[in-house]
């Protein structure tokens, strides 16, 4: 059984000092104009405040007081989102995706990560969708995700603006047992380092978990 309380850690790796790494993200961002940050990541920007498409949500960025909120709830954003909101805002240069996927494994320092990135997103897929492929589309559709006609059944989640995740799934039969795959873009690799990308992949997996239940 799926202990979902125990998958949303994001464990895919520890980052030693998480209060560090947000500070260091915020340091890196008041150095840049905010305005252009906006245009070139894909997000709005209103009044101090910037607004981040996540999901099928929306992250809010004060400026001012430094904090990070989820706007449909009102609720502040966990502090490993907010990392990975920073160094998405820090590191766009406006590119688009390229439509190009790649493998975990197929990025820099991913191979290290690949088995426990496996074990906390392909093979929870499969545990949870491998029998039902449509529950998972109806899953990626609840969270505003781009059905893909590949394998049995596919989304392309968008995590962030320019940052997608697509997950695919192959139904299992008497001869072979099922299989996934969760891929990025190409480009992912200039946002995201392989520990940002393993924690992003493991909780959009999370999400599609949560999706299915609701």
């Amino acid at each position: 059984m799926l202990n979902i309380k125990d998958l949303s850690r994001p464990e895919l790796p520890k980052q030693d000092n998480y209060e560090q790494a947000l500070k260091i993200g915020l340091e890196i961002f008041h150095r840049k104009d905010p305005g252009r940050v906006a245009i070139k990541a894909g997000v709005a920007i209103i009044g101090r405040s910037l607004i981040i498409p996540h999901l099928d949500r929306n992250i809010v960025f004060e400026l001012d007081r430094h904090g990070f909120s989820v706007k449909e709830s009102g609720e502040d954003a966990p502090i490993w989102l907010s990392i990975l909101v920073l160094h998405y805002l820090n590191n766009s240069d406006g590119r688009l995706p390229s439509g190009r996927l790649k493998h975990f494994r197929e990025f820099k320092e991913g191979h290290f990560y690949e088995p426990a990135f496996n074990r906390r997103t392909k093979d929870i897929l499969i545990s949870t969708f491998g029998n039902d492929p449509a529950l998972m589309v109806k899953a990626g559709e609840r969270l505003h995700g781009k059905i893909i006609q590949t394998g049995d059944s596919a989304v392309e989640l968008s995590y962030f603006p320019y940052l997608p995740i697509t997950c695919i799934l192959w139904k299992g039969d008497e001869e072979f047992p099922a299989e996934a795959s969760v891929l990025f873009d190409e480009t992912a690799e200039l946002f995201f380092s392989a520990e940002d990308m393993a924690v992003a992949g493991q909780m959009a997996v999370l999400e599609l978990l949560k999706a299915a239940r609701g």
